[in-house]
């Protein structure tokens, strides 16, 4: 993957992975023992006399290869590996690419290639992106900070197609697998995949809100759900909701950036919503919208290989 971000004016260009790994070089093979070039005979073969007949050729040596066998690509990367244990699908070297490239096998033998060695902007990481693409920025845990960095949004860039094979592909195969789960004394609906994990946060946010009864108003009341299969709004890209992964606490203590967004300038990150319960959703796994330049602070979706040092690329 290689990556454009522009900024300040100015564009940066980085790569990440190997490029140019392998190759293959020229190796001269002598000829075996007694086939010198030139020589019709085998050695040790007496010279014919006169008169005597002449000796049948000897037959041209076998070909031999001048190439070198490519290596066998090395393990995956270690970050593809985790993928694979939280979603589906199975590392494999790449059957379209060169030795040394790696993709995902999804279930219906679909590959999403690990990196498409593609220069791409912010927008084509969003549109397209590779495995690799998904993982590139890191997500950041402690303190609440204002996201000042132009389209710092880890997280915001997912793979439908590793989501689709997850958790399915239409609304109805995403429908099938959802349970009820008791949200802070709310019934929500929540992919079977991703239930145990907000169940948990049900939990801690029960034992904040004993110790804190005020934290009670940005997750009890009217919320702004869960399940719904549909895109991202003014986009064509899913939206995490669509795969039961995702929930909205409740609207009215939030920001989201379409909402505030302004026709010229920046955006100007902002949030309502206390440490305590970001900290509770993250500890289960959950990223949320309000580390994004994008800024989406009612927002939580289950995303375990943001959190997993073994899923950083």
């Amino acid at each position: 993957m290689r990556v454009v971000l522009a900024a300040s004016g100015f564009a940066v260009a980085f790569a990440l992975g190997c490029s140019g790994c392998g190759g293959t070089g020229e190796a001269s093979v002598p000829p075996p023992p007694g086939n010198e070039p030139g020589s019709d005979v085998t050695p040790g073969t007496p010279s014919p006399g006169p008169g005597s007949p002449s000796p049948s050729p000897s037959p041209s040596p076998a070909p031999t290869s001048t190439g070198t066998t490519p290596a066998p690509p090395a393990g995956p990367p270690a970050a593809l590996s985790c993928l694979a244990q939280l979603y589906v699908g199975t590392p494999v070297a790449s059957s379209s690419a060169t030795a040394g490239a790696w993709s995902l096998r999804l279930p219906d033998m679909t590959e999403l290639a690990w990196d498409d060695a593609k220069t791409k902007t912010y927008d084509d990481r969003l549109a397209t992106p590779d495995l690799e693409d998904t993982l590139a920025m890191p997500y950041l845990l402690g303190t609440i900070k204002p996201i000042t960095v132009v389209d710092d949004d880890p997280g915001r860039i997912r793979s439908d197609a590793l989501l689709k094979a997850t958790f399915g592909g239409t609304s109805a195969a995403v429908q099938a697998k959802l349970v009820s789960v008791d949200f802070v004394g709310q019934q929500v609906k929540f992919h079977t995949r991703a239930a145990a994990a907000l169940g948990k946060v049900s939990v801690r946010l029960k034992q904040l809100i004993a110790q804190t009864p005020s934290l009670s108003v940005y997750v009890t009341g009217e919320l702004g759900g869960t399940f719904e299969w549909r895109p991202i709004a003014n986009t064509n890209r899913l939206s995490a909701h669509s795969y039961g992964i995702a929930i909205d606490i409740v609207v009215s203590k939030s920001n989201y950036w379409e909402w505030e967004k302004t026709a010229n300038g920046p955006l100007v990150w902002k949030n309502q919503i206390p440490q305590a319960i970001v900290d509770a959703f993250e500890a289960e796994g959950f990223a949320w919208g309000g580390r994004w330049y994008h800024y989406d602070t009612m927002h939580f979706e289950y995303r375990p290989e943001l959190f997993a040092a073994a899923c950083k690329p």
